[in-house]
């Protein structure tokens, strides 16, 4: 990859941020109270953690890091009971990385 796609990459994750981040300035308050924006608006925190779960594991092939597996899949119960527990994104992700080493240094 160049280094010009890596700084067009760099601007439209910028633009796209900061485009989520100031549209609700700019939308009429009639649009912002519908009932599925508050709906997402409450489901938001648990669909990025999810989507962060989920793309945290990886899969041994043939049989291999068995206990990889088992230990994602411990420290994703983790964060899933400290998230239903707490309702706090940073600390239940912060609690799935401490737990991913722990139980790897535990069943290694």
């Amino acid at each position: 990859m160049s280094l010009n796609d890596i700084l067009i990459m760099f601007v439209a994750l910028i633009l796209g941020t900061q485009i989520c981040r100031f549209l609700p300035e700019f939308l009429p308050e009639k649009v912002l109270s519908l009932p599925i924006l508050q709906k997402l608006n409450k489901m938001l925190p648990l669909v990025i953690m999810v989507l962060l779960l989920l793309t945290s594991l990886t899969f041994p092939k043939s049989g291999e890091g068995l206990h990889l597996i088992l230990a994602q899949t411990l420290a994703l119960l983790c964060v899933l009971g400290s998230y239903i527990w707490f309702k706090n994104t940073f600390l239940s992700v912060a609690l799935g990385i401490l737990g991913v080493n722990v139980f790897l240094s535990i069943l290694s």
